[in-house]
């Protein structure tokens, strides 16, 4: 997961955008904003990028909505069509 998304260009934070909130594993939330129109792709980016353990190939799930959907579906999807902006994303480690 992590060659997939290494190189995708996640570009700076707009200062008005799709804010998201991110739950990560262990506890911690990053807040950060997106491109309305970008892809979904980005946020995955995002978090390979700024995660040691994702980076480092840690498999992950993210999650959003009620009940929780996991979101690779809606990949190439934008922030605002998956409804994201001013949601929560859970991230969770992939158990194979």
């Amino acid at each position: 997961m992590a060659d997939e998304f290494a190189d995708v260009e996640v570009g700076p934070e707009p200062a008005a955008g799709a804010r998201v909130q991110i739950r990560k594993p262990d506890g911690k939330r990053v807040v950060r904003r997106f491109e309305k129109e970008g892809p979904v792709r980005a946020l995955y980016a995002f978090i390979v990028q700024s995660d040691d353990d994702a980076q480092a190939g840690r498999p992950f799930v993210l999650k959003a909505g009620f009940p929780p959907k996991d979101l690779i579906g809606d990949i190439d999807g934008t922030f605002e069509s998956c409804g994201l902006d001013g949601g929560a994303v859970q991230m969770v480690w992939r158990v194979d």
